[in-house]
């Protein structure tokens, strides 16, 4: 159960390490430091994010159709697992690998960030493969009203705020809630903030936040 619902994790997470739909200007070295309070999401509520959270690209890999951005995700200095996404041209997620543990695949893809006017709504379900597992999983996704933000990484005008609730099945046959609140903005290609509460609708979640510390490109 441990590595499922480690597994887990990764998958509810991806629109974060994804980035936006300004992913076709991403360049190799490019990374993105937030500082993150509270636990780790997903995981023991007494679980601990020991310095930054980042995100990296790592490689850009093939061409045409078959292009893929890698984007590494790390939470903490201490993440024994990291996880890297597979983003094509058209900002779709079709496959994770969490370092140690599994490649997974997501049939269909889904949107590392989701394309949407304000006020529009969006489902879209998925399956997720790993090891001979199939996990079916929906994805709500709802666009609200752009908001202007203060980070440490500085002052962002209209942020595109989406709200995405993940629904999926525990070992009992339960369904699992988990919602994540993100604030993309183009200057910085990727998340501003977010907000993840963990088990949401439930007497045991739990919320946590990342906000940007630093948005850097490598010459």
């Amino acid at each position: 159960m441990c590595k499922v619902n480690r597994i887990l994790v990764v998958v509810t997470l991806v629109m974060l390490v994804g980035g936006s739909a300004y992913g076709v200007n991403w360049q190799v070295g490019e990374k993105w430091v937030y500082k993150h309070e509270g636990p780790r999401p997903y995981n023991n509520p007494s679980s601990t994010v020991k310095g930054d959270r980042t995100v990296e690209v790592t490689a850009i890999k093939g061409e045409g159709v078959e292009k893929r951005y890698l984007l590494k995700n790390m939470w903490g200095t201490e993440d024994a697992n990291p996880a890297t996404s597979y983003i094509d041209p058209n900002n779709m997620i079709d496959k994770l690998d969490i370092e140690g543990m599994a490649i997974l695949t997501l049939d269909p893809p889904i949107p590392a960030i989701w394309s949407l006017k304000v006020g529009e709504e969006k489902v879209v379900k998925t399956q997720l493969d790993f090891g001979g597992f199939a996990i079916p999983i929906t994805y709500v996704a709802k666009r609200l009203k752009n908001e202007a933000l203060t980070v440490p990484a500085g002052q962002f005008k209209d942020c595109q705020h989406v709200q995405t609730i993940s629904t999926m099945q525990n070992e009992m046959g339960e369904p699992v809630k988990n919602k994540t609140d993100t604030w993309y903005h183009p200057k910085v290609k990727n998340s501003v903030k977010d907000v993840i509460v963990t088990n949401y609708q439930s007497e045991n979640s739990y919320s946590a936040t990342s906000v940007l510390k630093t948005h850097t490109v490598k010459d």
